[in-house]
């Protein structure tokens, strides 16, 4: 009866497991294009992201490692074309009412959610 109690007891820290680290927590990037309908980040220190993306709006000018922000109503406003920045993804899933215009701009196909924005390196 007591062994019983004792795994029950017990029972809890076993069931908790831990994830294997992806590795990857923090990307350095640079703001390429503003928009009202989108928002188009260049990965500058990983290979990740969209590449051979052509920037209509902007010249015709092509870029890799870019992507589209899907919650871009959380990037501060302080940030500019051409501004760096640094970031991590979020959970592609995380549910975002972010309203933005019905204008088709021709973005990257790539979509992340980013979190933890700032202009310092994270840590």
């Amino acid at each position: 009866m007591k062994k019983a109690i004792y795994l029950l007891f017990l029972l809890p820290f076993f069931s908790f497991r831990c994830e294997k680290d992806s590795g990857v927590h923090c990307f350095k990037g640079k703001v390429i294009r503003i928009t009202c309908a989108s928002y188009v980040i260049q990965v500058v220190d990983q290979d990740f992201g969209e590449d051979q993306w052509t920037d209509s709006m902007g010249g015709g000018q092509t870029y890799d490692n870019v992507f589209r922000v899907s919650n871009k109503c959380e990037i501060p406003a302080t940030y500019k074309t051409g501004d760096s920045l640094y970031f991590d993804l979020n959970n592609p899933n995380y549910r975002d009412d972010c309203v933005v215009c019905a204008m088709y701009d021709a973005p990257p196909q790539s979509k992340f959610h980013i979190k933890n924005i700032s202009s310092t390196p994270c840590k």
